[in-house]
């Protein structure tokens, strides 16, 4: 399967460490680096592109249950 990068914008050194955390729980591949502003941190992750778009929440919604 295709991976590629996606970067979650600036956050502190706390947020960043929890983040990386999450992803290492799920066996996904990390970087921390700092931005221009030494406070904030950007996080980076190789994750999976898939071909298809993901469904809507109303495709799991029964059809009675629609006004």
């Amino acid at each position: 399967m295709k991976k590629t990068w996606f970067q979650h914008f600036p956050m502190d050194e706390k947020e960043a460490n929890m983040l990386i955390n999450h992803y290492h729980r799920r066996g996904i591949r990390t970087e921390k680096s700092l931005t221009d502003d030494p406070r904030f941190f950007v996080v980076s992750a190789l994750l999976p592109v898939s071909n298809y778009i993901p469904r809507s929440e109303y495709c799991y919604i029964n059809p009675l249950w629609r006004h």
